[in-house]
């Protein structure tokens, strides 16, 4: 089968029509890592008549232990299609062994840095291939923090991406727990042991994460972590106050994953002068007190929180 890309091999997993919409899921086999079996499951969501790189491309990336659904339900309803009704080019990125992203060979120590130096600059390119434009990027939790690790360890930079949103993201947070002699050591050890953790036993989603993924967050949280990559040896907070991407930060005031006064403190160090920040509040004018995911997947969101975002976005991609 032919390559969709001259950039890489890439295969069209399917393509069908829903209703006013169509879905292509394309699998890029980018080969920019050194286990040769990863493929990323890329999904564009495009109305019927889109003429290709007529309007700007969004890639939108789900957090842990969650997939593609988190942005557009089985019934065609989420961010991706009020975004796409909004006149926008929409892409749903799928993490290594979630969703229609096959497990890699070396999925039990996949990690973030793995992610943001191989799977997002081959996700990049593509879609600028694809549409002749620079893509914003949009994450949720874990999906904000790659997006974030991204922008400030050079890899999407003002030259090939046009704007930042992030939901329920930062990276500064130690829980009091991992404070506690030896906890994170022994939550390392129970994690390695397992080799993954299973979201539906644990009730916090459809998909498990590998133990790479939950080593990486954990060390980032314990006495002497940061956010910083191991292998690169790269501290990335003093490169994000030197990001200068259009940044659009939201936090939930009940969200008790990534707390709203860590998001703020992200959003602040936060380099660049195009920023801003929206606390998703009753004391703000929105309908209630939002949480984690209810920021983004809810009815109530839906009327609150997804028109904020495409207004915001509107006025940076013109």
């Amino acid at each position: 089968m032919k390559s969709s890309s001259a950039l890489f091999p890439v295969s069209l997993l399917h393509a069908e029509t829903h209703g006013d919409f169509n879905e292509d899921v394309y699998l890029l086999k980018h080969n920019r890592c050194a286990d040769p079996s990863v493929q990323i499951a890329l999904t564009h969501i495009s109305k019927a008549g889109d003429v290709p790189g007529d309007k700007s491309p969004l890639v939108l990336v789900h957090g842990s232990f969650t997939n593609r659904s988190f942005w557009l339900s089985a019934k065609g309803i989420g961010l991706a299609r009020h975004l796409l009704e909004e006149g926008f080019d929409i892409w749903l990125y799928e993490h290594r062994g979630h969703g229609l992203s096959p497990r890699n060979q070396g999925y039990r120590k996949n990690t973030l840095e793995q992610y943001v130096h191989s799977d997002v600059t081959a996700v990049n390119d593509f879609v600028r291939e694809k549409t002749g434009h620079k893509p914003g990027w949009i994450g949720h939790s874990l999906g904000g923090v790659l997006i974030a690790s991204a922008a400030a360890s050079g890899v999407l930079t003002s030259e090939n991406t046009s704007s930042l949103v992030l939901f329920g993201t930062q990276a500064l947070r130690k829980p009091w727990y991992m404070r506690l002699p030896l906890v994170g050591l022994l939550m390392r050890f129970v994690v390695n042991f397992k080799g993954e953790l299973e979201g539906r036993k644990l009730n916090i989603g459809p998909e498990n994460e590998s133990a790479g993924i939950i080593n990486e967050h954990l060390r980032r949280q314990d006495w002497f972590g940061g956010w910083r990559f191991k292998v690169r040896r790269e501290p990335l907070l003093p490169m994000w106050k030197q990001v200068s991407l259009p940044l659009l930060s939201i936090a939930a005031v009940a969200d008790k994953s990534d707390p709203e006064k860590y998001c703020r403190r992200f959003f602040e160090v936060y380099g660049g002068s195009d920023k801003h920040f929206v606390l998703l509040s009753k004391a703000q004018g929105f309908q209630q007190d939002y949480g984690h995911v209810d920021m983004v997947a809810s009815k109530e969101a839906a009327q609150d929180v997804w028109p904020e975002v495409s207004q915001w976005l509107k006025q940076r991609h013109g």
